[in-house]
């Protein structure tokens, strides 16, 4: 079931919260009208299709909680990012 989760990260966070959503990024080509920000659409590494809006003082996640909890709670190789 999707899940509408709306969330603020730094630039540099957001960016790897972005990595470890998406295994494949998919063109957001009917989804415009969600948004005046960013959209990306993919799939996650659990293979379930998800979307991030990515607006000026926020972001929200369209897709399954465990997919954005799995992201979040992910660590990069080079251990700088920290969700807190």
């Amino acid at each position: 079931m999707n899940e509408l989760i709306n969330f603020s990260l730094p630039a540099g966070k957001l960016s790897c919260f972005v990595g470890n959503l998406f295994t494949e990024l998919e063109p957001p080509c009917e989804k415009e009208q969600f948004s005046d920000g960013l959209i990306l659409c993919g799939r996650t590494p659990a293979g379930r299709e998800a979307m991030l809006l990515i607006g000026a003082d926020r972001c929200t996640f369209i897709g399954n909680a465990e997919d954005y909890n799995a992201a979040r709670n992910s660590r990069c190789p080079a251990r700088r990012c920290c969700y807190g």
